[in-house]
C-alpha cells in the first residue's frame, strides 16, 4: 500500500542536530533568542558589534589622513554607557592592529549630579544613597581597564563656570592631574561652591520634581556640549538604546517639544555648535545590551548591578512624583517589544521640517534648551495685529516679526517671563519667574 508524503508529515519528523545549533554559524548551541533568531554567544557579540560599526563609518582609518579626530563619550556609568565604552575600545584596538594607527581618540566624561539630585532621586530610589562612592569606584575600574582613554569627572554645577571661560577645562585638568578622584572632587569643591548655590536656587524655584528633572537633563546635555566645544571634539557619543530613545520621543512630545523632535532624535549636526551627535546603539534594545553585558562580564564596571537592571523597577513612593520620562521608559521596558520601539524611533527620525533653518534664523533658539523656537498655532487668529500689505489689498499677511514677537512674549499674567523660551521650557519653568540660566546660545 503506497502513501503520499506531504509537507505536514515532514514537519512532524524529529529535528536534526543542525536545527538545535546557532542559526548563523551552525556550530555552537544557542544561548540567546534574539528577534526570533537563536544565536550562540559569539554570533550575538558579532551582531552587536556589526550594528555599532555601521555608525562608525566616518571614523574608519583613511590612508591620507594625518590628524586624529577627537570624540567625546558621555557616560552615566550605566549599562549602555559601559557597553559603548567597551565597543569603542574594541573598534579602536582593531584599527591599531590592522592599520598601526587609530583614526580617533576618545575623551570620556562623567557628569556628577549627586550634589543636586540627592533629594530628588531619593523619592524614586530610596536605596540610592551611596551613589558617589560607587561612581568613583567604577571610574577607577574603568581607568584601569581602558588605559588608552582619558577619563574626567565634572560636577553638574560646573556649567556656571565652564560657559564663561574657554580655559576652564584646561585649568581643571592641570590642577587635578595626578590626583585621585576623591582628591579631585575635594580640590574643585571650593571653587564651585558659589555655582552649586546658584544651581540649587534654580532648582528650588521650580514647582515640581518633573520640572527639576527636566532642567537637570537639559543642563547635563548643555554641559557635555560645552566640554566638547572647548576640547575641539568632532562628535559626542551618547549610549542611548532604542528603548530609551522610543521613551524619549513620547516624553518630549508630551512635554511640548514635539516641534524639536528632528533635532532631539536624529544623529548629525545640532543647533548647539559644530560637534555632532552620534548614537551608535539606536538600533539595539535595552535587553540586547544587558545580554551583551552578561556575555562579556562587564557588570563589575557599571554602577548598576545585574539584579537591578534585570528586575522590575521599583515604583515611586508617591505616584505624583513620577516624571513622564520615567513613565515612558517603564512602559517600553514592560512591553519588551523591539518592533514597537523600532517603529517609534524610525518614525520620529523621518520627521523633518522643510523650513527648519529658516525658522531658526527667523525665530532664534530657546534660551533654556537651546532648540529652535516654536510658533504658536493661534498666531493667525489674533486680533489687532499689524499685517503687512504686500500689494494684494487690505489685510495682507502676518509679518514674520509679528509671529516672532508673539512667540517670545509671555502668556497673559506672566509678564515676568521675558526670556525667549519655547513652549516645553515655559511649562517646566512655570511660576519660577526670572531665572539665572548659566548657558548662552552662541
Amino acid at each position: 500500500m503506497e502513501f503520499e508524503i506531504t509537507m505536514a508529515d515532514i514537519a512532524k519528523l524529529p529535528k536534526t542536530a543542525a536545527q538545535n545549533l546557532c542559526k548563523r554559524c551552525k556550530l555552537n548551541p544557542p544561548e540567546i533568542t534574539m528577534r526570533h533568531e537563536a544565536l550562540c554567544r559569539d554570533c550575538f557579540q558579532i551582531y552587536i558589534r556589526t550594528k555599532f560599526t555601521r555608525h562608525m563609518e566616518p571614523y574608519r582609518v583613511k590612508k591620507h589622513s594625518k590628524t586624529t579626530k577627537k570624540l567625546l563619550l558621555a557616560t552615566s556609568l550605566g549599562v549602555s554607557s559601559t557597553v559603548l565604552l567597551d565597543t569603542l575600545h574594541w573598534h579602536r584596538a582593531l584599527q591599531v592592529e590592522r592599520a598601526r594607527r587609530s583614526e580617533y581618540d576618545v575623551y570620556v566624561v562623567h557628569i556628577d549630579e549627586t550634589a543636586v539630585t540627592g533629594d530628588i532621586t531619593s523619592t524614586t530610589n530610596p536605596s540610592n544613597n551611596n551613589t558617589t562612592t560607587t561612581a568613583d569606584q567604577c571610574l577607577e575600574k574603568l581607568k584601569e581597564k581602558y588605559t588608552q582613554f582619558e577619563f574626567v569627572k565634572f560636577p553638574l554645577e560646573e556649567i556656571y563656570t565652564i560657559s564663561e571661560s574657554t580655559s576652564t577645562i584646561e585649568d581643571i585638568i592641570s590642577t587635578t592631574s595626578g590626583l585621585s578622584i576623591d582628591q579631585t572632587s575635594t580640590s574643585t569643591s571650593t571653587s564651585t561652591s558659589t555655582s552649586l548655590i546658584k544651581l540649587r536656587t534654580l532648582l528650588s524655584s521650580l514647582n515640581s520634581r518633573a520640572s527639576q528633572i527636566d532642567l537637570i537633563n537639559i543642563l547635563r546635555t548643555r554641559l557635555i556640549i560645552e566640554i566638547a566645544k572647548q576640547r575641539d571634539c568632532e562628535a559626542i557619543f551618547f549610549a542611548d538604546s532604542m528603548t530609551k530613545m522610543a521613551a524619549m520621543v513620547l516624553a518630549e512630545v508630551t512635554k511640548g517639544r514635539g516641534h524639536a523632535l528632528p533635532w532631539l532624535i536624529s544623529d548629525g549636526p545640532t543647533p548647539y555648535g559644530p560637534a555632532k551627535i552620534v548614537r551608535p546603539f539606536r538600533e539595539l534594545s535595552k535587553s540586547e545590551i544587558i545580554s551583551y553585558t552578561t556575555f562579556t562580564s562587564l557588570w563589575p564596571y557599571s554602577i548598576i548591578s545585574k539584579e537591578t537592571a534585570t528586575s522590575p523597577q521599583r515604583p515611586p513612593v508617591k505616584a505624583k512624583n513620577q516624571t513622564i520620562d520615567e513613565i515612558m521608559l517603564k512602559f517600553f521596558d514592560d512591553v519588551s517589544n523591539a518592533h514597537l520601539s523600532t517603529n517609534v524611533v524610525k518614525t520620529a527620525a523621518k520627521l523633518e521640517f522643510a523650513d527648519d533653518r529658516d525658522r531658526i534664523e527667523r525665530l532664534g533658539l530657546c534660551e533654556i534648551c537651546g532648540l529652535p523656537m516654536d510658533e504658536d498655532p493661534r498666531v493667525r487668529k489674533l486680533k489687532n495685529v499689524v499685517r503687512v500689505d504686500n500689494g494684494g489689498g487690505a489685510g495682507g499677511n502676518l509679518s514674520d516679526a509679528d509671529a516672532r514677537i508673539y512667540c517670545l512674549e509671555p502668556p497673559e499674567g506672566e509678564e515676568g517671563l521675558k526670556e525667549r523660551r519655547c513652549y516645553g521650557c515655559r511649562r517646566s519653568t512655570l511660576g519660577a519667574g526670572k531665572i539665572n540660566w548659566p548657558v548662552n546660545n552662541r
